[in-house]
């Protein structure tokens, strides 16, 4: 259905790596660039096996709010705004889209707010000349609801989980 959306054939068929997969291609030097977002090295499952893998990454990108110890191997440090600063949305448990403003906007601040992750994705993409088509929230937004809703699994009800 994405594809039909999108104009294009096919789409692949099987999930992307996941942070494990990562991990170990990055120790495997299987990656030669990594670009990684708000990761606090401690809080993966193997923190030294994490730490090690970022070493043998040929170009390391990093994009971060404040310093960090993947933000100290990093070869190139992107700034991006944190939460309080930007609008966005976000799927709750029930698959329903929420959205939120920025609790802090720029003519409160006293120093120039940092881009918001998706623009600093879209220029990265801009500048490896693939176009995401996505400029700003509004367009993002857009293109969701262009695809329609989720019709897959739905996560569990928290209140059941909990016994």
């Amino acid at each position: 259905e994405v594809a039909a959306v999108w104009g294009v054939a096919d789409l692949p068929h099987r999930y992307g790596r996941d942070t494990g997969q990562i991990v170990q291609a990055a120790a495997d030097g299987e990656l030669q660039a990594l670009l990684v977002a708000g990761v606090e090295i401690a809080d993966l499952p193997d923190p030294a096996r994490a730490r090690a893998a970022l070493a043998e990454v040929g170009f390391l990108v990093s994009l971060e709010l404040r310093p960090s110890e993947v933000s100290e191997h990093a070869d190139v440090v992107l700034p991006v705004a944190a939460v309080a600063e930007k609008a966005g949305s976000f799927l709750n448990w029930e698959g329903r889209v929420r959205f939120f403003e920025a609790a802090l906007k720029p003519d409160q601040m006293t120093r120039r707010l940092a881009p918001g992750d998706l623009r600093v994705l879209q220029m990265l993409a801009d500048t490896m000349d693939v176009h995401l088509g996505l400029p700003d929230l509004r367009t993002a937004h857009a293109e969701l609801d262009r695809l329609g809703a989720w019709r897959g699994p739905r996560a569990d009800d928290p209140a059941e989980r909990a016994g």
